[in-house]
């Protein structure tokens, strides 16, 4: 049987860690609507399976857009 993640890690194209959740402490419409969220801008969402699990969360460096 397959695992269930603990939670997620999201990073930006620029390779910053903009975001992380503890999935097994959200309410799912919450954890759902983040994840959409976090696709939508383009970041690379990674499952955490490990009990412990850490992340440094740091802002996004990309170069402001002119729009």
């Amino acid at each position: 049987m397959a695992k269930k993640p603990t939670g997620f890690v999201a990073t930006c194209q620029c390779g910053a860690v903009v975001g992380a959740m503890n999935y097994e402490r959200m309410h799912q419409h919450d954890a759902g609507w983040l994840l959409c969220k976090w696709l939508g801008q383009g970041c690379k969402v990674e499952p955490q399976f490990a009990g412990t699990w850490r992340a440094t969360v740091e802002p996004c460096r990309c170069a402001p857009s002119n729009g």
